[in-house]
């Protein structure tokens, strides 16, 4: 399947896209391994055609999410002082 898209997405778009991506795998796999996440989202030697036809899948899925719900919940990194 090559990839022939040309939508175009905003940077915030793409970053909560990529949040949500990695969530789907992570939920999809149980793969927390950096090296099964990476080969997943490589290209094969021919152009424009994923290593992994499901990755791209997640990626399309994770886009659409953002657009029809928005950001993922975020987290809250630091306790917020009340006074």
């Amino acid at each position: 399947m090559k990839i022939t898209s040309t939508k175009l997405i905003t940077e915030k778009e793409g970053y909560e896209a990529m949040l949500y991506m990695l969530t789907a795998y992570w939920e999809a796999t149980g793969s927390n391994d950096l090296t099964d996440i990476l080969s997943g989202g490589e290209y094969w030697l021919e152009q424009d055609v994923p290593g992994d036809s499901a990755f791209w899948a997640y990626w399309i899925e994770a886009i659409d999410k953002v657009r029809r719900e928005g950001p993922p919940p975020l987290k809250l990194l630091y306790p917020i002082d009340p006074s």
